[in-house]
């Protein structure tokens, strides 16, 4: 048997917030767009996708850190700073090779954003 990962899951409590957080602020596609639910994800959703839905109470907040990794992470904080997203930790370049930022969604959910790292 074999297995792969097809898509992360959350719920959400205002899901126009979450559309404009990860399509707009974030820079991800709108790949699927139904009522209450939403998917976004990668150009065309070959690499990897998250759906949303809203509902009247989201599950826990903390329950999972959802990281995405871009080109150009100078570019995309100022692009998150942009929409009035606060970068609480980095950018820093990480033991493990990475440049990682983190910031929150409009849920209160801890996210990551990361790039190659830019010192050795």
């Amino acid at each position: 048997m074999s297995a792969v990962l097809s898509h992360l899951f959350m719920e959400v409590g205002d899901l126009e917030a979450a559309r404009r957080f990860w399509v707009e602020a974030v820079g991800l596609d709108l790949l699927e767009d139904r009522g209450p639910y939403i998917r976004v994800g990668d150009a065309g959703g070959e690499g990897f996708t998250i759906g949303i839905e809203e509902t009247a109470e989201p599950a826990t907040r903390e329950h999972a850190e959802i990281t995405v990794r871009v080109d150009d992470l100078d570019a995309a904080i100022a692009r998150l700073e942009g929409h009035g997203v606060a970068i609480e930790e980095g950018p820093a370049d990480q033991p493990w090779g990475a440049r990682h930022a983190w910031f929150r969604d409009p849920d209160g959910r801890r996210m990551s954003i990361y790039g190659d790292t830019t010192s050795v």
